[in-house]
């Protein structure tokens, strides 16, 4: 028998922390749970899990979505350029978030200047709205209301 779990966070690198700490709050509702920062001897403790070059360290927060969900934000001292998700080659590609109005959350995030792959959809299988929209690193999200 497997034991119970539940869900605790979402890990995300980002090239500013306070941006995106606002976006999230902006459009979503998240709050800011915690700031601070991961000094060098934290992130070097652990090498094979961090990879970072001695002396990194990384300002993290956790932003909590009004349902309970973590996002935990990493922005490290070395930054590098991000690399676009790929949806056919194992990892993680986007995360999904619901609305109580995909077309309305759009039609006030384009407006912002938010960068959507398209208009929202119809899902054939609820009769519900879908959307894609990138995050201010461009990571994929997910719209569903």
């Amino acid at each position: 028998m497997s034991e119970k779990s539940s869900f605790l966070h979402v890990g995300l690198t980002v090239s500013d922390i306070d941006r995106t700490i606002e976006f999230y709050k902006k459009y979503f509702g998240f709050e800011l749970e915690m700031k601070s920062i991961f000094p060098p001897d934290f992130i070097g403790a652990v090498p094979q899990l961090y990879r970072q070059k001695e002396g990194t360290y990384s300002h993290f927060a956790f932003l909590r979505s009004p349902d309970g969900v973590v996002l935990e934000l990493f922005q490290f001292s070395n930054m590098e350029a991000a690399e676009q998700p790929v949806w056919n080659k194992p990892g993680y590609h986007h995360i999904c978030l619901k609305v109580a109005s995909v077309p309305e959350t759009y039609k006030k995030m384009v407006a912002d200047g938010v960068e959507f792959f398209f208009e929202p959809k119809i899902k054939i299988e609820d009769g519900k709205h879908w959307v894609f929209f990138k995050d201010p690193d461009g990571n994929l999200v997910e719209l569903q209301d």
